[in-house]
């Protein structure tokens, strides 16, 4: 059977059945029509302009609706170490600059130069950065920052000259007959490209304002020089022993001096982390890849829920730390493109959602997103969220899912919002979303995700740090509507104990109810900072719960 006709039927099978079922979160739902059961939760696919979006109104009143609930206070304003790249211009054209779109949300945006080495040294000793350095300048004029990502090691990168040089080809760990790379390590290629990066230093380019990040990159079967030396990216210290990388990295080093912060790698060198560099990721469009990964800060603790090592350089330092967000043309649902994530672009919206809160919950500051966004609402929260620490951010949260890797399962994303189980306060995983691809780190046979949790009494604790001394914050609470009953939001109040509560009316939709309140976390007389607990005997089903400074 080949790869088509099993992606064929996998999608007939979640066409059928919607991609979501759960007899435990539905057994008091057994009328719902399977348009209210599906992936209708995200929204049907539908690509919105960046030009088009702005930031949604914040309310500063008790209310609930329809769906997912992104809206921050008026006064968020988004880190200035935040970059969200919405364009990207292949070599030293004007074109896509000048075409790029006004923004109407709160963000940071950049745009990123791909240029190659054989468009700025097209002749050996005659290197030219006039041309780029216009392209920083009209970007800016046009409202944006830049990203200077320049190509040397594939022989359609490197300039045609270099070819006197005999310099033999680089052997890959899989083959791409349409990118060959040259060999970087070998003495000549090293001595030119050493030469270019002070070239790159003296032109003044990386300590321009308007540049917000250079990219130092070795070379891959991939477009686009990844990563940072010739071991595989989690192989960190090796890399670090290998002397060409480390000249490599002194020469960014040198030529980015006194702005070194700028610089991102396309891979882990720990002796790169020591001169301020951060990294850039990829794919987190795989939201479970890098699970867990101490170089980046993620752990799995003995329950297995993702943790965050707060005191991990990266994180720590806020060094530029970067992911990709954008393979949501439909063309990724084609044979061409080998079905991605399917054969139809109908998950594509809870995929999209999904990454957007793993990359937040990696503490990402930088998002390759694409020039259009399936879920804008959620996009501005991004904005105002990349960069953002425990006592800066404007909001705290968890998702509150579980998965399946081929180790152990994992569970929750949290972002300084906690939810865990004990005695009296036990969870269960409900509401089970299908893959449509059987992505690689999963266990075989659990290729699906539960994205919420179900039981009488739901604990939540926050971040001491991101509260500080604030006592009055908006509690956004996403839940399913499921089944007639009610479930109140406990906390400890000025004066005592207090409840908010909401009644289910069984309509199968995803609602947030938001609640304003004036806590006491401090003296609190219950074992969490926030309970959800249900009346009687009902068990609500809860997705995410956010808690926003006012």
């Amino acid at each position: 059977m080949s790869n088509y006709q099993r992606h064929a039927i996998l999608y007939a099978v979640i066409t059928a059945f919607f991609a979501i079922t759960s007899c435990d979160a539905y057994s008091q739902h057994d009328e719902a029509e399977p348009s209210e059961i599906g992936y209708s939760y995200w929204g049907e696919y539908q690509k919105t302009p960046m030009s088009e979006i702005t930031n949604p109104l914040w309310f500063s009143k008790e209310r609930v609706i329809d769906g997912w609930d992104w809206s921050l206070p008026d006064n968020v304003e988004p880190s200035d170490k935040s970059s969200l790249c919405i364009a990207r211009n292949f070599g030293l054209g004007i074109y896509k600059i000048n075409q790029l779109p006004a923004i109407h949300f709160k963000c940071n945006p950049v745009i990123s130069h791909w240029v190659r080495w054989r468009d700025l040294e097209p002749v050996e000793g005659e290197i030219n950065f006039k041309p780029l350095i216009n392209n920083i300048e009209a970007a800016y004029q046009k409202g944006y920052g830049s990203i200077v990502r320049i190509h040397f090691s594939a022989t359609d990168f490197a300039p045609d000259w270099i070819k006197t040089y005999n310099i033999p080809i680089r052997k890959e760990h899989k083959e791409n007959p349409v990118k060959i790379n040259y060999e970087v390590s070998h003495p000549e290629f090293h001595k030119l490209y050493i030469k270019f990066i002070q070239a790159l230093g003296n032109s003044g380019i990386p300590q321009m304002a308007e540049v917000k990040g250079l990219f130092l990159g070795y070379a891959s079967p991939s477009n686009g020089d990844e990563g940072i030396g010739p071991y595989p990216e989690h192989n960190a210290s090796a890399n670090d022993t290998v002397q060409h990388v480390r000249e490599r990295i002194d020469a960014w080093a040198s030529a980015c001096s006194g702005v070194e912060h700028k610089v991102f790698m396309g891979g882990l060198s720990n002796y790169g982390f020591s001169k301020g560099f951060g990294i850039r990721r990829g794919f987190v469009e795989m939201y479970l890849y890098h699970i867990p990964d101490e170089n980046i800060g993620q752990l799995l603790d003995n329950e297995n829920y993702l943790m965050v090592d707060e005191t991990n350089p990266i994180i720590k330092n806020n060094l530029i730390h970067g992911e990709e967000n954008e393979e949501y043309e439909e063309t990724w649902a084609t044979p061409e493109r080998g079905f991605r994530f399917g054969p139809n672009t109908y998950p594509y919206p809870y995929r999209y959602f999904t990454a957007n809160l793993r990359l937040l919950q990696m503490r990402c500051n930088y998002l390759l997103n694409n020039e259009f966004s399936l879920l804008p609402d959620m996009l501005t929260w991004v904005s105002l969220s990349l960069g953002k620490t425990r006592k800066d951010a404007g909001d705290a949260w968890c998702f509150l899912r579980e998965s399946y890797l081929r180790q152990r399962p994992v569970k929750n994303f949290e972002r300084w919002v906690f939810q865990r189980d004990m005695p009296g306060y036990e969870t269960k995983p409900v509401i089970k979303v299908e893959h449509p691809i059987e992505m690689w780190m999963v266990q075989p046979g659990k290729y699906y995700d539960y994205v919420a949790r179900q039981g009488s009494k739901i604990g939540f604790d926050v971040d001491d740090i991101f509260l500080a001394s604030n006592k009055k914050f908006a509690i956004k609470v996403s839940y399913i509507d499921t089944g007639y009953g009610e479930w109140a939001l406990i906390y400890q109040g000025t004066k005592g104990l207090e409840k908010k509560a909401i009644k289910c009316e069984n309509t199968g939709k995803i609602k947030t109810a938001t609640f304003f309140i004036e806590a006491d976390f401090k003296t609190k007389s219950i074992p969490f900072d926030l309970e959800i607990h249900g009346q009687g005997n009902f068990e609500p089903v809860i997705s995410f719960l956010r808690v926003i400074k006012v």
